[in-house]
């Protein structure tokens, strides 16, 4: 099945190439791109990366993607925490995304992969979820805006330590009158 939106594809990541996992094993290694989504950068070789990410598709506890344009890994986005558990069918999953390509940042590749996500989990998967959480920072402005557009809405705040999250979700009776009316939310 294809998930095509804009200029990108999502492709699994058990289609990824040997060159596309060295790429993605990159993006999870920075800093900078592991604090903006609250995580460690990863440390763990190569092979184990893949093992552990390969492993958790099989077992159902996530889906996984590669983000590419122009037939280039650019980034991934996930929906992982999948309820009900497996081997229940899941109604709801919470979203991840990165885009590793800092060069690319601000020019609608998130929103697009977002879009080609939401509609492969409304309306391509059989049965499709009902609904697709996420956690941001407060400071992340740039990110709340591209949820936003796409139709996610804030639902609540929450603080840890020193920093506060944000708690948006889509659902999918939303997002199918969205694109209903013209698209997306701009």
């Amino acid at each position: 099945m294809q998930i095509r939106y804009g200029r990108v594809e999502l492709k699994r990541i058990t289609e990824l190439t040997v060159a596309d996992w060295r790429l993605m094993h990159a993006f999870f290694r920075d800093r900078e791109l592991a604090d903006w989504n609250g995580a460690r950068p990863v440390r763990l070789p190569l092979w184990l990366f893949k093992r552990i990410l390969l492993e958790e598709e099989q077992a159902g506890d996530k889906w996984g993607f590669g983000i590419y344009t122009e037939g280039r890994l650019i980034g991934s986005v996930e929906l992982y925490h999948l309820q009900p558990a497996f081997p229940v069918q899941p109604t709801q999953g919470t979203l991840g995304i990165m885009i590793g390509d800092r060069t690319l940042l601000g020019h609608g590749y998130g929103r697009e992969a977002l879009m080609a996500l939401a509609v492969y989990a409304f309306q391509q998967l059989q049965p499709p979820l009902d609904r697709i959480r996420l956690t941001t920072f407060l400071h992340n402005v740039r990110a709340q805006r591209c949820f936003a557009r796409v139709g996610f809405q804030v639902k609540s705040h929450a603080q840890k330590g020193d920093s506060t999250s944000v708690n948006m979700e889509l659902t999918r009776l939303d997002f199918l009158k969205q694109l209903q009316s013209g698209g997306e939310v701009l």
